[in-house]
């Protein structure tokens, strides 16, 4: 697409891009506990087909048995709660202070928790880009995370017993390449589950 510049000159078209607010129901379904897959139910054999010794083949002598080392599942490292990044919660630059355009994500998110039939409590994580000392990033991050709660809990009814609030500052850059990237500067809603 081109538009006219002037005689004889033309110029592209930028597209500018929007970012739309998450909905409801895809907030829910990033902060649902992920339940474990199920094995379900194996059909019965039909009769006449039990294993034999005939018919389990032959067995290797005990010193060609090869043995997996067996790992306790204490050492894997655990599963990251669900969570949402809600990029479209923003502030007013080096403020507290929610910008209008947050309502809509803010809204369906109370709407979300609302919903939550287990009541499960939530982590509000506020998050800076690297701009500023990290004693002034981590104030700024928290109280942002604390208007984020105040809003749900003024605005949409959400319990604040169910909602706890902590500003990670920039320890925890979305894009470590990027410390000063737009993208740094969000907010985090975790499930930890607890009812």
């Amino acid at each position: 697409m081109t538009m006219n510049a002037g005689p004889g000159k033309t110029k592209s078209a930028i597209p500018i891009s929007r970012t739309v607010a998450p909905t409801t129901e895809a907030i829910s379904r990033d902060l649902k506990i992920r339940g474990l897959p199920t094995l379900g139910n194996a059909p019965a054999p039909p009769p006449g087909s039990e294993v034999t010794p005939a018919s389990a083949g032959s067995v290797p002598p005990p010193h060609e048995i090869r043995h997996r080392p067996i790992h306790p599942a204490a050492s894997r490292p655990p599963a990251a709660p669900p969570s949402v990044t809600l990029r479209t919660i923003t502030f007013e630059f080096g403020s507290a202070q929610l910008r209008p355009e947050s309502i809509e994500t803010l809204r369906n998110l109370g709407n979300a928790l609302n919903q939550d039939q287990d009541k499960k409590t939530f982590l509000i994580e506020g998050h800076t880009d690297r701009s500023g000392s990290r004693v002034y990033n981590d104030e700024l991050s928290k109280r942002r995370a604390d208007a984020v709660k105040d809003y749900l809990v003024k605005n949409m009814g959400v319990s604040a017993d169910r909602l706890q609030t902590v500003g990670k500052g920039f320890s925890e850059l979305a894009i470590q390449s990027q410390p000063y990237a737009a993208e740094n500067r969000r907010v985090i809603v975790v499930n930890t589950g607890a009812s």
